[in-house]
């Protein structure tokens, strides 16, 4: 029998991941409905060269999505949220640089909307709530190895 306090975790670790994961898998889906959208939002940005902009924009969809999907199994939950850490700090910088150089944009991180600063405030509070989420899964995820054979 487990502990109470080790029972909480596991729920609290698996509730942060699940919700995690169906903001990354369903994000990674909707750029994949629209990616010339999403490649002109990423070209917003103005940070990458033209030539690496199309590989990202096909690139970066299927990562989120399994991102997503690894967050969802005990097995495979701590790579799962290592990866989503990973992006949403790459998702940050990207963001906090278009703030900071004064650009107006539509990140393009769920689907089209109007370029606007709040909402990029407000996508950059999402990427700190993502980031933190994941490092508390990555920190907290139970990685059951098998028992040794006697």
């Amino acid at each position: 029998m487990m502990p109470p306090g080790n029972s909480r975790r596991n729920y609290a670790v698996l509730a942060v991941s699940i919700a995690v994961a169906a903001v990354f898998i369903y994000a990674g889906i909707d750029k994949l409905r629209d990616p010339l959208q999403f490649a002109d939002s990423t070209a917003a940005f103005a940070i990458l060269p033209a030539v690496f902009i199309n590989l990202l924009v096909m690139g970066l969809p299927p990562f989120e999505i399994a991102s997503g999907v690894l967050l969802l199994a005990p097995r495979t939950r701590r790579v799962g949220a290592l990866a989503v850490a990973v992006i949403s700090v790459m998702f940050f910088t990207a963001l906090a640089s278009a703030l900071l150089r004064g650009l107006t944009l539509d990140c393009g991180c769920f689907g089209v909307g109007a370029p606007s600063r709040p909402r990029m405030w407000l996508e950059l509070a999402l990427d700190v709530m993502l980031f933190s989420g994941a490092m508390f899964v990555y920190l907290r995820a139970i990685t059951r190895m098998p028992a040794p054979a006697p």
